[in-house]
């Protein structure tokens, strides 16, 4: 059998692993956001989006720094937890947000909140660890290997070591799909208005131009199904939020777009 990890070596990505911590952090998942006062809580539909998490970017940025990201303020992520859309939709624009809004200083405890609440999710402080990720298998770079069946059950295990079997909470880096491996291409699609709940945006004339821009989108924040948070994404899924790497470099996170998979 070949040594898959130094097959892929040159293939592997930095992250920013987001683990639940009993210590005090600025980072943290649930309870209230700590909006600035001149900020609204994001409306989709008439509703209020639910609050998933706040994430420091000092924070990340002592771990890992990305270079594409601002080293300064917080992240807020928002989505409609209760509708739980897909974002294979057009009109899903709007169920999620993300906000950068300037940092905290006070790492005390944070209270629930009503809406945060009703979407299931328990306030928990964050720190980060740096990993490497993996290309998924689907992935033409991994194809092209040829790998054998004892190699392609010991790539997995590779991959998933980083982790530690704990839940893939995840900055930057490559997503951990749970359906198909081409989350970009379906971001770059779908936020230019094509259907891809089946295959009628992928066969549109527009798809062949819009192609090359979907090397744009970076995962932003993946945030996995985990019993310690009482959450569940479908059957086991994963979300995913993606933002484009230009948008994000200039600080601009008015356009994230986000995909949900699940078993």
């Amino acid at each position: 059998m070949r040594d898959v990890k130094a097959l892929t070596l040159h293939l592997l990505q930095p992250a920013a692993h987001a683990v639940l911590v009993d210590a005090p952090s600025r980072s943290y998942f649930g309870g209230d956001p700590r909006l600035p006062p001149s900020v609204a809580w994001p409306i989709w539909n008439e509703k209020k989006l639910g609050f998933l998490a706040r994430l420091s970017l000092a924070e990340i940025s002592r771990v890992h720094s990305v270079s594409w990201l601002p080293n300064t303020g917080a992240l807020l992520f928002f989505y409609d937890a209760d509708a739980q859309p897909w974002g294979f939709d057009p009109k899903d624009r709007g169920c999620c947000a993300v906000l950068h809004v300037p940092d905290i200083t006070s790492v005390n405890d944070s209270p629930e909140s009503e809406i945060v609440k009703g979407a299931g999710l328990q306030h928990k402080n964050i720190a980060f660890c740096k990993v490497v990720t993996f290309p998924g298998w689907e992935r033409d770079a991994i194809q092209l290997l040829n790998f054998t069946d004892g190699e392609f059950d010991r790539y997995l295990e590779v991959a998933g070591d980083p982790f530690h079997g704990m839940s893939r909470h995840q900055i930057a880096g490559y997503p951990a799909a749970v359906q198909a491996d081409s989350m970009e291409l379906e971001c770059q699609l779908v936020s230019n208005g094509l259907y891809c709940g089946d295959g009628t945006g992928y066969a549109d004339p527009r798809a062949e131009e819009l192609n090359p821009g979907s090397s744009d989108w970076r995962l932003l924040f993946q945030i996995d199904s985990d019993d310690d948070l009482d959450i569940m994404w479908g059957d086991c899924g994963t979300i995913y939020f993606w933002i484009r790497e230009q948008d994000a470099r200039v600080g601009n996170f008015t356009n994230p777009w986000l995909i949900f998979q699940c078993a």
